[in-house]
């Protein structure tokens, strides 16, 4: 394939989607100090398009069938393989709408959160849960983890009403 066709493919289709998807408009309207300029959340709406590009990951399936052509693995071997690949991939995505649950409720209305747990754990603590996204990444992937296996240890939890209905989503999907 030619790399100049490729960019001009991509310069017509999903460039200018990925361009205003990666403008920081929260630090624009924080930096403006003005009202129109905060209300731009609006534009968070382009972000959300770029969710498209992950129908893509449809093509994930001819990939496989090519590598399970070339190479010499049981077929049981392969499909394991491939199980754990979409478990990963499932668990991220899940850790990060569990992430995700913790912008959607907001600290200052007071209404207690998973996190909420954390900051007794963290205090003696350099770096807290709340304050590391490598932290939060991890805490969230365990928990995705052990709710899509069903193990439940039951460290973590829904603290409230959008918790639950991420955690039943969470429940649900693992089920599939």
């Amino acid at each position: 394939q030619n790399p100049k066709k490729i960019a001009i493919h991509y310069l017509k289709t999903w460039f200018v989607i990925d361009f205003i998807s990666v403008l920081p408009f929260d630090l624009v309207g924080l930096l403006s100090e003005s009202d129109e300029m905060k209300k731009m959340k609006a534009l968070k709406v382009f972000r959300l398009l770029r969710l498209l590009k992950l129908l893509r990951v449809l093509k994930a399936s001819r990939l496989f069938r090519r590598f399970e052509i070339r190479m010499t693995i049981s077929y049981g071997t392969f499909a394991l393989m491939k199980f754990f690949c979409i478990l990963l991939l499932i668990m991220h995505w899940l850790a990060n709408l569990w992430a995700l649950t913790l912008m959607l409720v907001v600290e200052e209305d007071g209404v207690p959160r998973w996190i909420d747990d954390f900051d007794e754990r963290d205090r003696d603590l350099a770096v807290s849960t709340r304050e590391s996204p490598m932290k939060l990444y991890m805490t969230c992937l365990y928990f995705t983890s052990y709710t899509i296996t069903s193990v439940g240890y039951g460290d973590i939890g829904p603290m409230n009403i959008v918790e639950t209905v991420v955690c039943t989503f969470m429940i649900i999907v693992s089920g599939i």
